[in-house]
């Protein structure tokens, strides 16, 4: 089934990871991710990488591979993303895109491998992009526990620490939501709390643009809530090609 791809895409903090993971238990299948800040090494807690365990379920990939110094577009995702996914179809198993970037996805979604700024080749694509779901209002609730772990779990010395090497508020990665506002708290332009809410104001925000993205895209929207079993269902047996007990 070479060209076969799956998408899973949908706000932050929706459960796009966990739908990912039920998959992965019940399929050969390896995660591409489509996350424009999980590029970057040493930006861990703010950008809710997978991990240890998550990545001994399945293996991941388009993690960690830019330094912080480094600035990344959209044609060098699609160009390394396009790699990855030919060489998981090698192996036998299922390419499942994962990500809240809509740019980055509709790259893959459209099937371009940009060879140069001016053309573009089409790839033999079969998609299917399940765009997920939810209640508003348990999104943000989500998305407010996320940030406040995030703080619990060393945000702000995760950012002191990439300062104190260079990484400074001019560097891409440190645009990104969380570590902005922290860089603004640690510059005495506001205070922690208010750097914790602007996050949280930030994020629900990018939550609302992210949905309008796939809203415009080719989607099967699965309310997690209420669809998610009966769609894993689906699914699996859909890609039953790549079921374990017949790899």
């Amino acid at each position: 089934m070479e060209g076969e791809v799956l998408i899973i895409c949908g706000c932050t903090a929706v459960g796009k990871s966990d739908f990912a993971l039920c998959l992965a238990r019940e399929l050969n299948v390896e995660i591409v991710s489509a996350d424009s800040m999980q590029i970057y090494k040493s930006l861990d807690v703010g950008t809710s990488k997978p991990t240890t365990l998550e990545k001994k379920i399945c293996k991941h990939h388009m993690v960690d591979i830019v330094s912080p110094f480094d600035t990344f577009n959209t044609f060098e995702y699609t160009k390394l993303a396009h790699r990855v996914i030919t060489e998981i179809w090698e192996r036998g198993y299922l390419p499942v895109i994962v990500g809240g970037t809509g740019l980055y996805i509709e790259s893959l979604v459209n099937n371009y491998s940009f060879k140069n700024s001016q053309s573009k080749e089409i790839n033999s694509y079969k998609a299917r992009t399940i765009c997920l779901t939810r209640d508003r209002e348990k999104v943000y609730n989500r998305i407010n526990e996320r940030v406040d772990e995030m703080l619990s779990n060393g945000l702000v010395d995760e950012i002191k620490t990439l300062r104190a090497i260079g990484v400074t508020e001019g560097y891409q990665c440190m645009r990104g939501i969380g570590y902005h506002e922290i860089c603004d708290y640690l510059e005495d332009r506001i205070s922690l709390a208010d750097a914790v809410d602007n996050i949280k104001r930030n994020t629900r925000n990018y939550a609302k643009r992210q949905l309008t993205w796939f809203r415009h895209m080719n989607c099967e929207w699965v309310d997690v809530d209420t669809e998610k079993e009966p769609k894993l269902l689906e699914l699996v047996e859909y890609y039953k090609i790549y079921k374990k007990e017949k790899a």
